[in-house]
């Protein structure tokens, strides 16, 4: 918890900035990948084009990928048939920065969901909380709903395997 200039503990910010179109969801994720410091997660359906393709953000996830020998970026979706059918700039990102980021698929039998999420260490998260429509919060500080969050990733990524189409594509 960060602490004021008297020494004080402050309370953790839980404030959301509430997010309402494709905008500024770009602008909340790019903003929680420039400031984070050892670990992204992503939880999406399939790298939504108008957010993960976009050359800001890639380079974003180049930089802080290499930004540290401790920075890991772990990405996993639902569907890669969209990754698949059209060139997505994260695949060569992902390609060429192995070591420092996964991608894995989520098994078919696990439970569908109609929510996407993106964590970074243990304090920001972007929450987009329905596919058709750009709704959703962005927390700078919210480290009570990054662990609810990042315990649904555990045991996803727990379960997801790397697809083996994604990985044909990436040779």
């Amino acid at each position: 918890m960060p602490t004021t200039a008297t020494g004080k503990r402050q309370a953790a910010n839980t404030e959301a900035l509430q997010l309402a179109d494709e905008d500024s969801f770009r602008e909340a994720l790019q903003q929680l990948i420039g400031t984070a410091r050892r670990h992204l997660r992503i939880y999406s359906q399939s790298l939504s084009r108008a957010l993960y393709n976009d050359p800001i953000t890639v380079q974003a996830l180049s930089e802080f990928a290499r930004s540290s020998r401790y920075a890991r970026i772990q990405l996993l979706i639902t569907d890669s048939a969209p990754l698949l059918r059209h060139p997505h700039r994260v695949l060569p990102l992902v390609q060429r920065l192995s070591s420092r980021i996964e991608l894995k698929k989520i098994q078919p039998t696990s439970e569908a969901t109609d929510w996407e999420f993106a964590l970074a260490d243990r304090d920001q998260v972007l929450q987009k909380t329905d596919l058709e429509k750009w709704v959703g919060s962005y927390h700078a500080e919210n480290p009570v709903r990054v662990r609810q969050l990042q315990d649904i990733f555990d045991q996803a990524w727990l379960h997801a395997r790397p697809d083996p189409e994604l990985k044909r594509l990436l040779l």
